[in-house]
């Protein structure tokens, strides 16, 4: 296959290992796990009563207080409702007399921030109706017949698409779905490049020779090439000894080089060396 092919598999096998494991385990990705970053709750109070001051900002996102007391998200009597929140008997008056506590028991409120805790209802804002009445600016007188804690609460502001988006990402990596979905992706990616890629052809390896071309052999192995008699060819040339002040010997020239000078080039046979050789043989035979 085409090498882009196998590295995107390769690519999306990892990606499908990481993410099947975490998501299988449940565990998340320490580098990208967000529980840290979740902030705790700031209690502005602990206590049965005490008064309140309330002063709305200029964006209008005062929600005033959430109320939690200890106990238990339990429902025995299957009624919808918690059964320890209707326990608390709890007011939060101004001095008109109205009571501004909105007791929030339903199962679906449920929240899981604070240990051993439960969440009971809101000061100053009711959750299931944007319309209702807020606290204007002033002190509240509050009581309660059990132990009660209290959590100023705002209105989170609107988050952009492209937070939104940022955010599910984020998840998705924490848990692995993201790793999943986006192996699976990569993985039929592969399979279209494996279909359209053409497969890489590997080119034979040319060898190359170390020593002298063919059509130097006579020179190189002048000193191997030996005729019938165990002579070697061409020794007038290539013998170990030269006699530098001797004339060299004219005529007898095939295909332009001389007979006794051993180099093979165009228009030099093995025929002619040998012929060559046998006439040397002869002339100083006779000689």
């Amino acid at each position: 296959m085409h090498p882009a092919t196998n590295a995107t598999f390769a690519i999306s096998g990892s990606l499908l290992f990481i993410g099947i494991l975490f998501f299988g385990t449940g565990t998340p990705i320490p580098l990208l796990d967000s529980t840290d970053d979740d902030p705790e709750v700031q209690f502005f109070f602990s206590g049965t009563e005490t008064t309140l001051l309330f002063e709305q900002t200029d964006s209008g996102s005062n929600n005033g207080w959430a109320v939690y007391t200890y106990g238990m998200y339990n429902d025995s009597n299957g009624d919808g409702l918690w059964d320890d929140c209707y326990s608390v008997e709890i007011s939060l008056l101004n001095e008109s007399g109205v009571d501004f506590h909105y007791p929030v028991c339903e199962v679906s409120t449920q929240r899981d921030d604070v240990i051993d805790m439960i969440y009971i209802g809101q000061f100053c804002f009711d959750p299931s109706t944007s319309s209702s009445p807020n606290c204007s600016d002033g002190n509240y007188s509050m009581e309660s017949s059990q132990y009660v804690r209290i959590s100023q609460e705002f209105e989170k502001p609107d988050v952009s698409i492209l937070s939104s988006i940022a955010s599910w990402i984020r998840d998705g990596l924490v848990s692995g779905v993201s790793l999943i979905c986006g192996g699976v992706m990569l993985f039929l990616l592969a399979i279209v490049l494996a279909v359209a890629l053409p497969e890489q052809s590997e080119e034979p390896v040319k060898k190359k020779r170390s020593g002298p071309t063919a059509e130097w052999r006579a020179y190189s192995l002048s000193g191997q090439e030996r005729g019938d008699d165990g002579m070697p060819k061409a020794f007038s040339r290539h013998s170990e000894r030269k006699d530098i002040f001797r004339k060299p010997r004219k005529g007898n020239v095939i295909g332009g080089v001389h007979k006794s000078g051993g180099l093979y080039l165009e228009g030099w046979k093995s025929e002619d060396s040998d012929a060559a050789y046998k006439k040397k043989v002869e002339d100083r035979r006779k000689g």
